[in-house]
């Protein structure tokens, strides 16, 4: 809600903007006076409860389709940028000077990740210039995106359930000679503390890599 309404003071006042929350399955951490609390104070509001677990790339999709404004952003439950970071991608959007914005993590960022999860985004990134040298944007796994109707078009072509839906994005729109892709720089917000990535979540994406890789989505 904190973050909901400072975006909402940064952009033009007669701008109509729905929050889509999804629960992915989780038995946990999800409260109901939340959920209520949010449904009597943003006018436009929409919670999915997913009953399972299906990733994070199947629990957008669900909200992506949904959607019916001109833009879409999407981001963490914690969201962990500066809020002046979504504000620029909506700007770029709102101004068509581009269908698909990413954000894309700079040196300092990267420094603020435990080190697995450092070291196996920078793999990732490094993975990409060497198999996927079309794609316009590297750093394909920041957690703040946004995109038109026409990137909406190319998102819900993806597949991937969990965390490389990004790079799956990313590729086919790197496809599309129609799509202009901007990226912008984020940084982490004051505060935030970063999980850790598990050994047996490194491997499947590991796998959904090269799912990519030889689907011929090249």
């Amino acid at each position: 809600m904190h973050y909901y309404t400072l975006f909402k003071e940064a952009i033009p006042s007669e701008t109509i903007v729905h929050m889509f929350v999804v629960n992915d399955g989780s038995k946990t951490g999800i409260y109901p006076e939340d959920i209520d609390l949010l449904k009597t104070s943003v006018s436009g509001f929409t919670y999915i409860d997913s009953p399972v677990n299906q990733g994070k790339g199947g629990a957008l999709r669900d909200a992506v389709r949904l959607t019916t404004g001109k833009y879409v952003i999407y981001t963490d439950a914690d969201y962990p940028y500066l809020i002046e970071n979504a504000v620029e991608m909506y700007r770029l959007l709102s101004a068509n000077a581009a269908d698909v914005v990413v954000g894309v993590r700079d040196e300092h960022y990267y420094d603020q990740l435990p080190l697995g999860r450092k070291i196996f985004s920078l793999s990732l990134k490094w993975m990409n210039y060497l198999f996927f040298p079309q794609l316009k944007v590297k750093d394909t796994q920041s957690g703040l995106k946004g995109f038109n109707q026409k990137g909406k078009e190319v998102f819900l072509k993806t597949r991937i359930p969990a965390f490389l839906f990004d790079m799956e994005f990313l590729v086919l729109a790197s496809k599309r000679t129609d799509i202009r892709i901007q990226w912008i720089y984020v940084k982490a917000r004051e505060g935030i503390v970063f999980s850790t990535m598990r050994a047996q979540t490194i491997l499947t994406e590991l796998a959904n890599f090269a799912s990519i890789l030889f689907s011929g989505n090249r």
